[in-house]
């Protein structure tokens, strides 16, 4: 069964043309909002490294709120949008304000973080952002909301299937596991997170830090140990020379 348009105000209070262009006041948001935006252009950047091999590139890209044109609504007419999070299989030059779908490609994966200015368009799958995306091709959608105010499950996604979208569900670990890309995306409480497939969280904003920290004490007492074990074994041969000594000749 697919998921249609959650509707918070009337149809007819909705700006014409539908659904209207992203601005950057419209996808500003709260401050939980972008939070959950940094976190999982983080936490998917992260997976990309950690899926790549030794000395390879990233298989893909993940950024937020910029520019991307060449969507069309359903009466053909041109749309801009500002995705929250959208995943490319390419990088790209960041200083660059704007990107085409013709140019840079269709990203593998949109996430809209669902606010009060946008939790209209992003949820509508016959006219609104979930029809953009379909009709342009991007395999799988998500729509956030931390806050269940907009959605109460907190997450609603779907999948590119014969053109048009279908349900996306968690599976039995409460995450959602990509077909496009080696990762998986969850909510923990209010805080989005991303997993690799053997399920390890990519470190959140503020948490690299700590983790790099953590992992200096780890190898501090790991070099620690080795150095006591290295002082054993030097103490044991030197003992064994000692007694080695001690031993009548021929012995």
């Amino acid at each position: 069964m697919v998921h249609h348009v959650t509707v918070t105000r009337p149809l007819e209070e909705r700006p014409v043309p539908w659904p209207p262009d992203d601005t950057e006041e419209s996808v500003l948001g709260t401050n939980l909002h972008q939070k959950t935006i940094t976190n999982l252009r983080i936490g998917l950047n992260e997976a990309a490294h950690a899926a790549a091999g030794p000395g390879q590139p990233a298989p893909w890209f993940a950024y937020s709120q910029t520019i991307l044109r060449g969507f069309r609504r359903r009466d053909g007419s041109r749309l801009w949008t500002l995705p929250d999070v959208f995943v490319l299989d390419h990088e790209v030059d960041e200083r660059r304000r704007s990107l085409h779908v013709r140019r840079d490609g269709v990203p593998w994966l949109v996430i809209e973080v669902a606010s009060d200015t946008t939790a209209d368009a992003d949820l509508d799958l016959e006219e609104g952002k979930g029809y953009v995306y379909a009709r342009a091709g991007v395999a799988e959608y998500m729509v956030i909301d931390p806050t269940g105010e907009w959605v109460p499950e907190g997450v609603r996604a779907w999948q590119l299937q014969g053109g048009r979208y279908q349900p996306w569900t968690p599976e039995a670990d409460g995450r959602w596991h990509s077909r496009q890309i080696a990762a998986q995306i969850a909510l923990e409480g209010a805080m989005a997170g991303v997993f690799t497939p053997r399920g390890r969280r990519m470190p959140r904003e503020g948490e690299i830090y700590g983790e790099l920290i953590q992992r200096e004490r780890e190898l501090a007492q790991r070099a620690e140990e080795l150095a006591r074990r290295d002082a054993e074994i030097a103490r044991l041969r030197r003992l064994l020379d000692e007694q080695q000594d001690e031993l009548p000749p021929g012995e």
